[in-house]
């Protein structure tokens, strides 16, 4: 079995987790925009790990996506690949998981469909966004599909911080999952979640804050995603408005547009945790363990 991906320290750490050699993937952009993903090496009759993550800052899910499909059929089609299993660590398009409005897409389903197609044999991603279509698994209707906890990275870096009385909160209703999970991880008592609206025509986002006793104690906000940050920095500000000592911006996926980092730390946060399933430099937490025990069978 080959590791096929960037020559990247998330790719080196998995290769050499699992006995790996890893072939580098070139990451091609021509100039009108159009990917052109090169394998570097020879991986005809051996079965492979692929694994490619998307880039923070650009907001660019679709260019990924593109990648990842293409490098599946290449590797299958032309160069003869075995059993694929794709690790993807950020599943794109998992938000719009129901059919909000009338013509709308069921993305995530649709996307499981065309990695099938292409040719991965299975798939490991982490904490992807499904609330109202069950589990990860059941949108695949051909290969294993295993969905990993980045919120288990999150905690080990957590709690190394000297906290004191801390408090997890979610922005939103449904981000209550995560803090209980995360607080399950941490051993962390106590958690709760402010409530959001956000309108569907406009994207608008209106915070609705709980009578929470934050004073003094030290908050961390949780999520599973922060793209343009608005969600998360609307969370951070209440809980300094409400007397929190020290506020920890957490969550799995650093999709981060421009201008999002700011956006947040502006609002008063004063430290930020992600994991690295994006490529992101802040990352301060790694899944690469857990992908590497999943793929071990352990």
């Amino acid at each position: 079995m080959l590791l096929v991906g960037p020559e990247d320290d998330f790719n080196i750490k998995i290769a050499r987790g699992l006995g790996l050699k890893l072939v580098p993937l070139e990451r091609r952009i021509f100039p009108d925009g159009e990917i052109c993903p090169r394998v570097q090496k020879e991986v005809r009759g051996s079965d492979v790990v692929l694994s490619l993550r998307m880039k923070s800052g650009v907001g660019r899910p679709n260019d990924y996506l593109l990648e990842v499909l293409f490098t599946l059929r290449n590797l299958k089609r032309h160069m003869g690949a075995g059993d694929i299993v794709l690790i993807m660590p950020y599943f794109p398009y998992a938000r719009q998981d129901a059919i909000f409005r009338i013509g709308e897409p069921l993305s995530p389903s649709y996307l499981a469909e065309m990695l099938e197609d292409a040719g991965a044999s299975s798939i490991v991603s982490v904490t992807v966004h499904l609330h109202r279509l069950g589990s990860f698994s059941e949108i695949f209707k051909k290969i294993k599909a295993t969905n990993l906890s980045g919120f288990k990275a999150l905690s080990e870096s957590i709690k190394r911080l000297p906290l004191q009385d801390p408090f997890i909160i979610g922005p939103d209703t449904e981000s209550i999952h995560w803090a209980r999970e995360l607080a399950q991880f941490c051993g962390i008592g106590e958690y709760d979640a402010f409530r959001k609206e956000r309108d569907i025509e406009t994207g608008d986002i209106r915070t609705y804050i709980k009578e929470i006793d934050l004073k003094n104690r030290d908050v961390i906000v949780v999520d599973d995603m922060v793209s343009t940050g608005g969600t998360m920095a609307n969370a951070v500000a209440a809980a300094k408005e409400m007397g929190a000592r020290l506020v920890i911006s957490a969550f799995v996926h650093p999709i981060l547009v421009p201008g999002s980092v700011e956006k947040i730390l502006g609002a008063g946060a004063d430290i930020i945790i992600a994991t690295d399933t994006i490529e992101w430099g802040g990352s301060k937490a790694s899944v690469t363990g857990d992908i590497i025990d999943t793929l071990r069978g352990g």
